[in-house]
């Protein structure tokens, strides 16, 4: 594994947005498993409730879409991973305190770019410029997979 995913990236495969099949394309061509984290599972109940909310789908397809992953965890398709949290937590604050100012990255934001430091990923995936911008910044090699290359 070499590439970690945002959650936003990460969303697009389990949900049908303008950019879905751009990411799933990356997916399909890296043929690798995608890393996951327990923030990860979080973030997409979060997004395709409020998803629901905003009327974008139902709550039977926000459920569906969590059954999906829960499927793809189980088959192979997402890996758990299970960060050293108390290195994550520290590197994050470290890049809140070098980058914050600059890059105007949230928590969340600099969290990923964290968990992919302290992880030993090299490669960052996300349509979050302040993110992008972090991970340049720091040694990721960034990209944005719903973007045309």
């Amino acid at each position: 594994m070499t590439i970690y995913y945002d959650t936003g990236v990460l969303l697009k495969i389990y949900t049908e947005e303008l950019e879905s099949a751009r990411v799933r394309a990356l997916v399909t061509r890296t043929g690798e498993a995608i890393p996951f984290l327990s923030l990860h599972r979080s973030e997409c109940a979060s997004a395709l409730h409020l998803k629901a909310f905003r009327k974008e789908c139902s709550v039977q397809q926000a459920n569906r879409a969590l059954g999906d992953i829960d499927e793809d965890l189980r088959n192979g398709v997402l890996q758990l991973i299970l960060p050293d949290w108390e290195l994550v937590w520290k590197k994050t604050y470290e890049l809140s305190q070098a980058y914050s100012a600059i890059t105007g990255c949230r928590t969340l934001d600099t969290l990923h770019v964290a968990v992919a430091l302290s992880s030993g990923f090299r490669h960052l995936a996300t349509s979050n410029k302040r993110q992008r911008e972090l991970g340049d910044r720091v040694g990721l090699r960034v990209f944005d997979p719903t973007r045309p290359e």
